[in-house]
Order: structure tokens, then C-alpha cells, then sequence
């Protein structure tokens, strides 16, 4: 346990959880599981994740569980097939093993491997020992290599970034199954490009965490006495969802009530003007490195003495510490936590002041590559989980002036809807308990624009089911668009358990702007 005075906020955080120790047990019980030998026996193969995996079915009304299953990840390269494990982390014989059929991200380690397939060509292995060529991480991460029968064979993208004089920049594909080299004919695969100019700040080329790299804990924020925030923070490795879903805050209660049962952005994605690159579905859970000088109080975990910093801060793509720095500032406590997606740099921040009114944030910056010169859109997809006091007993209501509905300027939603915002009628959302009045409204951020086609709404108005944790598309895609209207199909949620997937846009134009942040307000209305 350990606090933080810098203001009259006092931050205690406490480890939930197994630990490093399962999450290594898990990995061993993965590769040495007899029936994980016998399916890999004498196949070249790489263990690409493992994933800690929540406890199933406990429903809301349970007090927060540790894990107690894992999902092992494992590419084998001989066969051409993903290999998933899945077990008990207190049963080491319990384990199934499956096949699956998608392509799972590249890991830095396999990249490496890709790297050093690469030495070994004869035209760009010379080129790259003798640092004319940099290695980097692009987008999208994998090249689709389809056979006739319509698989795909593992090829990892690489880009290759010049570094001075006499070389040029290049994006090409390693195939992980032959350990062949593929280049393009524009010097990058389809929905890539590798020309001049090249944009971003310069690539630190930093190690990243792993997915599945645990870390979830107990934080509760007092002043004077009283408890204002208690909530569990669940660091962008070891988030939920499909691809991730950033820093991620679970079971958050002001003052001693329940606010949200789950807060976090399990989808993101970025669409160019004229299709230039892209468009593409990226991921949230690749932490990569930030400034942050402080105390670790656990595993992915820094009580800061001064405010972190991230790439939007420093313009520099370093950093000291990988997870989650927590602080205070004034009256707020803030949480933050940096990702990459190839040459994308994200920002995960949580800001929850004394009075109760939480800013959720993201942020958008890049490194050097020659997509980014382009203009783009990206794409930030929060979920919240409202449970306002209690689970159920939630209603919706929409703001509009002038109304829509005169003369009232509020009315219910009483059954699920898609909304876009507007702000000439300054449209917000407001989520109240019938029963205590209790409510929180939804205030749309300042810079946080319209939906367009791609982005295809600003707000979703759901009723809860656990299973629509997010709509399910690999980072990989295709599609790269939202997935969320499929689940708008009428039902009820007038008096019930509701969520709010709320989206912002962002138009980034590295000429005018390294970055940016973006985000909305909930602000407690009757508390």
C-alpha cells in the first residue's frame, strides 16, 4: 500500500490479482501440457500470448474475482495454424486445445525473427547490417498472403526506414512459413506506402509489453478522511476485449455509490482522406514506454511524484516506465498509460476530480513513416458500463435546446438507439436511477466532432449483455469500421441495465499538429 501527498489527495493502491507468478505458471502449463507437446511435436512454433482470463458467469453482484483461467496463443509454422491452449490456472492438467482461424498480431519477438530472416537476403541484409536501413513496425502489421484455397500464410510486415544517404524507405513482407522475402512493386504492400515525405517524430524503436502482461489494482482516493474513489484500474496489457481496450477501470464508486461497472475503449480505428493508407482496425494493449519518475507499488504500477508525461508532452518517443503512472494534479487524480499500433502512439488517461466529474481522454501522435503525412481520421470508442447505484433500475434521457419534444428539453430513450451528437442543440445524455435520482451526465468534449460514414454514429444506447464487450473484429480486419449497430435490434431500456458506447473524431493533420487529445465529460448530476 503506499500514498501520494503531493495535494490533499491521498492515493492508496493495492495489488488484485495473481501476479507475475501465474501469468509464468500459465505460460510453462501452456508448452509443456501433454497434449500441447503431441499437437506440436516436431512443428516449428512460436508462443505468441498468454491471456489471463476472468472468471465466467459471476455476474455483477459478486465481489471482483482474480482470474482463473489463461488462453495460450501459439503459432505453428510448419502447419500453417494458429494452436490456442486454454486452461484452469489451479488444475495444470485441465487444458483444451484447439485450432482457430484468424491471424493473431505479430509479437516484438517474432518481428525480431522476421528482422533476422531479413539479414539474410542478399539485397537488404547488407543494406541493414550496415545501418542504412532501420527495421521498424508498420501498418498494417501482417501482409495477407492467400493461397488457393483461401488461407493465409503467416507474413509479418517490416518497414524499413533510411537513415541517411543512398537508401530508400521501404515497407516489405517476411514469410514466417518459407522464410522468404516479398517486395512490392510501389515499394510497400496494398494500404502501406513508403515514399518521400516521411512524417512523425523520430522511432525510438523501445521494447513494448507483452499482451496478457498482468497487472489490475485496487485504488481508493480519500481527502480529509472520506473515501471519494474507489475503483479496480486494469493496466492496456492485461485489458479486455478483442484487441485491448487501454487503461480500463472497473467497479468505479464516488462516494461510497456505484458510478460505472466497467469504463474503457475496446475499439479504435483511422481512415484516410482518398484512402491514401488504410483504413485500419488497430489494438490498445501494446503499452509502450512513458516518463515516469515515482515509486512502483506493484508490477505495472508507478505513484508518481510528478505529473507522467507521454509522447504528446514530450514530443519524444521515450520513456522509463511501461503500465500505468497515477497522480494527482490539484483536485484530480489522473491515470495514465501510453500504447503503439505500428506507427501509431495512443494515450490512455483517466482524470477523476474530487467533485465526482470524470474525463476520460485519448490521445493520438506518430512516429516517422510516410502514411502519416496524409491526412486522417482516427476513430476512439469508449464503452461505459453505467450502473448508477444499482445495475438496474437506469434510465437514459437526451438533452436538446431548442427541444425536440417541447417544452421540454429532456426526453427518455426507452429503447435502444444510435444518436449522433449536435451541438447546436447542445445534445448530451444523462443516465439517472429511477429509484434514488442519483444520476451522471454525459457531456460531449469541445473537439470530439461528428461521425461520418466510417465512423458511423456518436453515441449507441444499449441495453447490457455480457457478451457485447466490444463488436468482436480482429485488429487484423477486414472490416475496419465499427461493429456496434448490429447490436441495436430494439430492445427495452427503460428501467434497466444500460451502456453507452460513446465515440470521439479526431482529424490529424501532422502539418498543423504533432497531436491531440480527445474525450467527453460525465459529470454527476444529482449525487
Amino acid at each position: 500500500m503506499s500514498e501520494n501527498e503531493q495535494s490533499d489527495l491521498r492515493i492508496n493502491v493495492e495489488e488484485l490479482g495473481r501476479g507475475r507468478g501465474a501469468f509464468d505458471e500459465a505460460r510453462r502449463a501452456s508448452l509443456e501440457h501433454s497434449s500441447v507437446r503431441e499437437r506440436l511435436r516436431g512443428k516449428r512454433n512460436r508462443l505468441l500470448s498468454v491471456q489471463l482470463l476472468e472468471p465466467s458467469g459471476r455476474g455483477k453482484a459478486h465481489d471482483p474475482a482474480p482470474p482463473d483461467r489463461y488462453r495460450a496463443t501459439i503459432y505453428d509454422y510448419t502447419d500453417n495454424r494458429v494452436v490456442l491452449a486454454t486452461g484452469r490456472l489451479d488444475d495444470r492438467e485441465a487444458v483444451d486445445v484447439s485450432q482457430a482461424g484468424y491471424q493473431p498480431l505479430p509479437t516484438r519477438e517474432e518481428f525480431d525473427e522476421a528482422v533476422e530472416i531479413l539479414l539474410e537476403d542478399q539485397d537488404l541484409g547488407p543494406t541493414i547490417r550496415e545501418g542504412h536501413l532501420a527495421p521498424y513496425t508498420p501498418m498494417p502489421p501482417l501482409i495477407d498472403a492467400e493461397l488457393p484455397d483461401g488461407r493465409v500464410e503467416r507474413t509479418v510486415a517490416v518497414g524499413l526506414m533510411p537513415q541517411g544517404d543512398g537508401a530508400r524507405h521501404e515497407i516489405v513482407g517476411v514469410n514466417m512459413i518459407h522464410r522468404t522475402v516479398a517486395r512490392f512493386h510501389d515499394r510497400a504492400p496494398e494500404r502501406a506506402a513508403a515514399h518521400n515525405p516521411i512524417c512523425g517524430l523520430p522511432n525510438a524503436n523501445q521494447p513494448t509489453a507483452s499482451r496478457g502482461t498482468p497487472g489490475q489494482f485496487q485504488v481508493t482516493v480519500t481527502q480529509g478522511g472520506t473515501t471519494l474513489w474507489s475503483f479496480l484500474v486494469v493496466r492496456p496489457a492485461a485489458s479486455s476485449g478483442t484487441n485491448g481496450s487501454g487503461v480500463e477501470l472497473r467497479r468505479v464508486n464516488y462516494r461510497g455509490k456505484r458510478v460505472l461497472f466497467r469504463a474503457h475503449a475496446p475499439i479504435l480505428n483511422v481512415q484516410y482522406d482518398g484512402n491514401a493508407c488504410g483504413p485500419f482496425r488497430d489494438w490498445s494493449w501494446q503499452e509502450s514506454r512513458i516518463q515516469a519518475n515515482g515509486t512502483d507499488v506493484a508490477p505495472g504500477i508507478r505513484l508518481c511524484s510528478a505529473p507522467a508525461q507521454t509522447i504528446l508532452e514530450t514530443e519524444a518517443d521515450t520513456g522509463n516506465f511501461l503500465g500505468v503512472g497515477i497522480y494527482t494534479v490539484g483536485q484530480e487524480t489522473v491515470l495514465v498509460s501510453e500504447m503503439e499500433a505500428g506507427w501509431y502512439r495512443y494515450i490512455s488517461e483517466w482524470r477523476l476530480h474530487a467533485d465526482g466529474t470524470i474525463r476520460p481522454r485519448f490521445g493520438f501522435s506518430a512516429v516517422r513513416n510516410s502514411c502519416v503525412c496524409e491526412v486522417h481520421h482516427h476513430h476512439v470508442y469508449w464503452r461505459f458500463d453505467f450502473d448508477i447505484g444499482t445495475a438496474e433500475n437506469n434510465v437514459v434521457r437526451e438533452f436538446n435546446s431548442p427541444p425536440i419534444f417541447p417544452p421540454s428539453n429532456w426526453h427518455t430513450h426507452d429503447f435502444e438507439a444510435k444518436r449522433r451528437r449536435n451541438p447546436e442543440r447542445s445534445r448530451r445524455w444523462q443516465v439517472k436511477n429511477s429509484q434514488t435520482d442519483d444520476a451522471y451526465t454525459l457531456i460531449p468534449g469541445h473537439d470530439d466532432g461528428v461521425a461520418d460514414a466510417f465512423g458511423r454514429a456518436d453515441v449507441w444506447i444499449l441495453r447490457f449483455h455480457e457478451d457485447e464487450i466490444d463488436d468482436g473484429i480482429p485488429a487484423t480486419g477486414p472490416p475496419y469500421e465499427a461493429g456496434l449497430d448490429r447490436f441495436v435490434n430494439g430492445e427495452d431500456v427503460f428501467n434497466q441495465d444500460v451502456v453507452i458506447w460513446y465515440a470521439a473524431h479526431f482529424v490529424h493533420d501532422v502539418h498543423e499538429e504533432a497531436g491531440h487529445y480527445v474525450g467527453p465529460v460525465l459529470r454527476p448530476a444529482r449525487w
